[in-house]
């Protein structure tokens, strides 16, 4: 079947040109004349230039490249809308009327707690990325295949493989493989709020070195078939601090991880960091394949691409970051502050997932919004092998003007059943992130060994 051209709306999906229904896309290139859209109406990444007929979500005009007048690395990030004011706010009363723009599990959340709202302000498209990127993103789209199996890369190198998508698969490639410069050291707090409230804020550090951020690469077999390396260190509390993951993600085979464990003192590989099995830390309510709402190999599932579709989702979420108050001020029993939550309308791409013949795993179906400006996904909802929706999950994409780039970089995953959440990868009290790390000389390829994961165990 070949392309669908022109833009249609079926059951609130609009299709467009990039929407592409080959029965094998790892022979899906893109065409020329669909190449040559890139930077003109289509953005370099592949998004819709033109803002919506009815102009609430505006055109995009290259996004925020330049920090603010006297900022520095080393301070937060200030709010460059901070005296915006809510357009609107959804919540119990009136959630019916907004219901095409929101998702299964949004509309859950709202009708299921009492004062869970959702505060809608004016959209930005802020997101931008290096030039170079936005070239290698070109490039990919006359190159890029899947393997037949549409699980592992064959070709092409560097962010944004798929600017025009042939596959559910090569979309989720583009958000599991962003752009976060050329190194990142994050720093993150992981809270999960028992149903009375109180918890213990978990601290980590997190090193990045995306071998795919990297310009002077080009190709699978230059870096190894290595995507990033990414270390995970507990700080704490004591009965975690000194734990310590280390991952080679990979794009042609299964990932490779190791851990360090502190009472061990050995490093051990870790088959276990995928898939379902539960992440460290989140007492069982988030797997690792949830990571940043999905990350890992994607042969647990199919994929399918739907369409686009206009949602409220996280955006521009500044707020939380700077706010003065304190984690227990800002995370209640069932979820975080409202008025700390600004929510955009904005055009994802929606992705099904659902569990492929023969495999098996916790989830049987997850559908996954994903960003047309970032490729980050914004929000999924997940469901139990009733087919009753369980979890819930959205991100804020985090603007970094120095790269620049957008990242996701904070989730909240909601799980139904439990009556609990997950607030992972918080920012608001831990150290300012460090990004361009490599270029500072603040990682190294040769910090991401198991022996160099030997060497850091403190105790």
């Amino acid at each position: 079947m070949g392309r669908v051209m022109g833009i249609s709306t079926i059951s609130g999906f609009i299709f467009t040109a990039a929407l592409v229904l080959f029965a094998n896309s790892a022979l899906a290139i893109a065409p020329q004349d669909q190449i040559d859209r890139l930077g003109k109406d289509l953005t370099p990444v592949g998004a819709e230039k033109a803002g919506n007929a009815a102009g609430t979500i505006p055109e995009w005009t290259g996004g925020i490249t330049k920090p603010p007048a006297g900022w520095t690395e080393d301070q937060k990030r200030p709010d460059p809308f901070a005296g915006e004011k809510p357009l609107f706010t959804i919540n119990r009363d009136n959630v019916d009327k907004y219901k095409d723009n929101l998702t299964v599990g949004q509309m859950e959340l709202i009708k299921r707690y009492d004062g869970y709202e959702m505060h809608v302000y004016p959209s930005h498209r802020t997101c931008s990325f290096a030039d170079w990127v936005y070239e290698r993103s070109k490039k990919n789209a006359g190159r890029a295949t899947l393997d037949e199996d549409d699980i592992y890369l064959t070709e092409g190198w560097g962010p944004f493989l798929f600017p025009i998508p042939n596959s559910g698969a090569e979309a989720i490639w583009n958000h599991t493989l962003g752009y976060v410069g050329d190194g990142k050291i994050g720093y993150n707090a992981i809270i999960v709020p028992t149903k009375g409230g109180s918890f213990t804020v978990v601290h980590e550090r997190d090193s990045f070195y995306p071998l795919f951020g990297d310009e002077s690469i080009d190709s699978i077999e230059d870096a190894g078939g290595i995507a990033t390396y990414f270390i995970i260190d507990k700080l704490g509390p004591a009965r975690l601090a000194g734990e310590v993951t280390l991952v080679h993600e990979m794009v042609n085979e299964k990932r490779r991880a190791w851990r360090y464990n502190p009472g061990q003192r050995r490093v051990r590989r870790a088959p276990t960091v995928a898939y379902d099995n539960p992440i460290v830390a989140t007492e069982s309510l988030m797997t690792n394949d949830q990571a940043r709402l999905f990350n890992g190999e994607l042969d647990r599932f199919d994929f399918k691409l739907m369409g686009k579709k206009e949602i409220y989702v996280l955006y521009n979420n500044f707020a939380l970051d700077i706010t003065p108050l304190s984690y227990k001020e800002i995370f209640g029993p069932k979820y975080p502050r409202r008025d700390l939550m600004r929510y955009e309308l904005h055009r994802v791409w929606v992705v099904e997932a659902t569990v492929r013949e023969g495999k098996r795993h916790l989830f049987s179906r997850r559908t996954l919004y994903l960003d047309e400006d970032s490729w980050i996904a914004v929000a999924e909802d997940i469901y139990d092998k009733r087919g009753q929706i369980w979890r819930v999950m959205e991100e804020a994409p985090k603007l970094a003007w120095e790269v620049p780039t957008c990242a996701a970089d904070g989730s909240f995953s909601y799980d139904l059943v439990a009556g609990r959440y997950v607030a992972d990868r918080q920012k608001t009290h831990e150290p300012v992130q460090i990004w361009n790390a490599r270029s500072k000389g603040l990682v190294d390829p040769d910090d991401f060994s198991p022996d160099a994961l030997r060497r850091m165990g403190r105790r």
